[in-house]
C-alpha cells in the first residue's frame, strides 16, 4: 500500500463529490471550516455558499473571543448578516468591539450573556453599522442606563428586551419614542412595570408593529391597549397571557382596532367574560386563540365567536370550567377549520 509522505497534506486528489454527499460533509463543517472548503471548486463554493456567513452561530462556545476575531478577519465575514452569541458566559464586553469586522451586520443576540452589563450596550451600538434586530433576553442586570444607549438607534425592526425587570414603564417609553418608527416585532416579556407610558408610546410609534409580547405584564390598563391598539392596526400577533388588570373594556378596544389580528394569546386574564369573545368576532383573520383559565368565558362567548372568526385552527380552552363545549369533535362543528386544542 502506498504510504503518504510525512508533512503532505493526507488529501492527494478528490473525484467530484455529488450534491448528497456534498451537503452531508458540508453539514459538518463549523464556519471556519466552510472557508477553506469554499476554495477547493466552484461546485463546493457554490453548494455551501448558502450555509455561507449569513448566520453565524457561536451559542455558548467558550473560545467566543478567539472564533469573532478569527473569523471577523476572514473574507467571509463580509457575508455575516446575524451573530448568535446567546449564553456566552465567556464573552466580554469588550469582544463587542470585535463586531466592527461584519460590516453588513443585521441582527446580533445576546441572551443571557452575563458578563454583558450596561456599558457593554454603549460598545456594542458604537461597533455596529446596520443594526435591524436586537435580543436581550434574560439580562435584567440591564437597567435604564444601558437601555438609553439604543435610542441612538433609528433602524430596528425587531427588539426583544423580555427579562429585563429592572426597566421602569418611563424608560421603556423613552427608548420606543426615539426607535425610529421602524419595529415590527417587540418583546417586552415580564418587565412588571410596563403600562400606559410604554404602550401610548408603542401606538404612536410603531404604527408598522406586527408583533407584540406582554406575556406576565401585570400592571397595564385597559386605557393603554387601547392607546397601542388605535395606533397598531397592522398587528397580527399580541401575546397578553397574564394581564390581571384587563378588562373587556381593553379587548374591545383591540378587537376595533386591530382587524388583521392572527394569535391572540389571552391566557390567565382572569378578569374577561364573554363580551371580550363577542367582540373578537369583529377580527375575521383570528386563527390562533388562547382563553386557557378564564372562568368568566362560557359556551356563549364561543357561540358568538363563530359568526365572525370562522377560521379557527387552534385553540387553548384548558381551564375554562364554564365551557361545555369542550371536544375537538364539538368545536368542530362551530369552527371547521380547526385543527387542535393545544395550548399557543
Amino acid at each position: 500500500m502506498d504510504t503518504i509522505p510525512r508533512g503532505t497534506s493526507r488529501i492527494i486528489s478528490m473525484r467530484p463529490a455529488t450534491r448528497p454527499v456534498q451537503q452531508y460533509l458540508g453539514s459538518m463543517l463549523d464556519h471556519l471550516e466552510v472557508c477553506r472548503v469554499r476554495k477547493v471548486c466552484k461546485s463546493w463554493n457554490l453548494m455551501l455558499g448558502s450555509k455561507g456567513f449569513r448566520n453565524l452561530n457561536l451559542e455558548g462556545r467558550e473560545n467566543v473571543r478567539e472564533l469573532l476575531s478569527r473569523f471577523g478577519d476572514h473574507i467571509g465575514a463580509f457575508e455575516t448578516r446575524h451573530v448568535s452569541l446567546r449564553f456566552c458566559a465567556a464573552l466580554e464586553m469588550s469582544d463587542l468591539k470585535l463586531l466592527e469586522n461584519f460590516k453588513n451586520l443585521e441582527s446580533v443576540n445576546l441572551d443571557y450573556c452575563q458578563k454583558i452589563k450596561n456599558d457593554g450596550i454603549r460598545i456594542l451600538v458604537e461597533n455596529w453599522s446596520y443594526p435591524l434586530r436586537l435580543s436581550l433576553f434574560w439580562m435584567p442586570w440591564i437597567d435604564g442606563k444601558g437601555i438609553e444607549h439604543l435610542k441612538t438607534i433609528k433602524t430596528l425592526r425587531h427588539l426583544n428586551i423580555s427579562g429585563l425587570t429592572h426597566l421602569e414603564d418611563k424608560e421603556i417609553a423613552r427608548l420606543i419614542q426615539s426607535s425610529g418608527g421602524q419595529l415590527t416585532y417587540l418583546d417586552l416579556t415580564r418587565i412588571k412595570n410596563v403600562g400606559t407610558h410604554t404602550l401610548r408610546a408603542v401606538g404612536q410609534q410603531c404604527t408598522r408593529l406586527q408583533t407584540l409580547r406582554l406575556y406576565a405584564c401585570e400592571q397595564f390598563s385597559d386605557e393603554g391597549l387601547r392607546l397601542m391598539a388605535k395606533g397598531c392596526r397592522d398587528l397580527r400577533h399580541l401575546d397578553l397571557c397574564g394581564a390581571k388588570g384587563l378588562s373587556d373594556k381593553g379587548i374591545k378596544a383591540v378587537a376595533m382596532y386591530c382587524r388583521s389580528l392572527d394569535t391572540l394569546n389571552l391566557t390567565w386574564c382572569i378578569n374577561l367574560t364573554d363580551e371580550s369573545l363577542i367582540a373578537l368576532a369583529n377580527c375575521p383573520l383570528l386563527c390562533h386563540l388562547s382563553i386557557h383559565g378564564n372562568k368568566h368565558m362560557s359556551d356563549r362567548g364561543i357561540q358568538a365567536l363563530r359568526r365572525g372568526c370562522g377560521r379557527i385552527k387552534t385553540l387553548d380552552i384548558n381551564g375554562c370550567c364554564s365551557l361545555s363545549l369542550r371536544t375537538l369533535e364539538s368545536l368542530r362543528q362551530l369552527f371547521p377549520e380547526l385543527n387542535e386544542l393545544v395550548p399557543l
